[in-house]
């Protein structure tokens, strides 16, 4: 397993080779602010439980819950700064998002990923598609959220 937030110990740039099927990568910590959490649903998810602590306590969540849209965005943004040196090209999507349980304010969010899946793209050459089962944790062992996601990342030139 590899801590994805040492990067002391990361290359300057990760190729389609660095990474392989099975590969473990545990990072990030993100700490969940209630202002963050209400200005962000009040933006994208207006719904009572991610605006009002009353209204959350009142329909039985314990308190005021993120939005999962904004559960999601967090993993986003953990797996950027994991990965700054990755030589991703782009993501063509997301699926099987799950949200299995509330998330709080106060609540610090970190991140496991496997790479589940790898080949090359005869379609984009010089580039391979990398699939990621990636899970949110609250203190690294209470699953919040799960999503799939897909990179292209470009493959290390000859040159190297």
């Amino acid at each position: 397993m590899y801590r994805a937030d040492n990067h002391k110990n990361y290359p300057d740039q990760v190729w389609y080779e660095d990474f392989s099927t099975g590969q473990v990568f545990v990072y990030g910590a993100w700490e969940m602010d209630k202002a963050e959490m209400i200005d962000f649903a009040t933006s994208y998810d207006p719904e009572p439980f991610h605006l009002d602590e009353e209204a959350a306590i009142a329909q039985g969540w314990g308190g005021l819950i993120a939005s999962g849209p904004q559960v999601a965005s967090i993993w986003r943004r953990l797996s950027k700064e994991a990965f700054p040196n990755a030589q991703s090209v782009i993501s063509p999507g997301w699926d099987a998002i799950r949200w299995m349980k509330p998330v709080f304010a106060g609540d610090r969010l970190y991140a496991r990923t496997v790479i589940s899946e790898m080949r090359r793209l005869d379609s984009r050459p010089g580039e391979g598609m990398i699939k990621l089962q990636n899970s949110l944790y609250r203190e690294k062992e209470d699953e919040v959220a799960t999503l799939s996601s897909t990179w292209f990342v470009r493959c290390r030139p000859v040159s190297e």
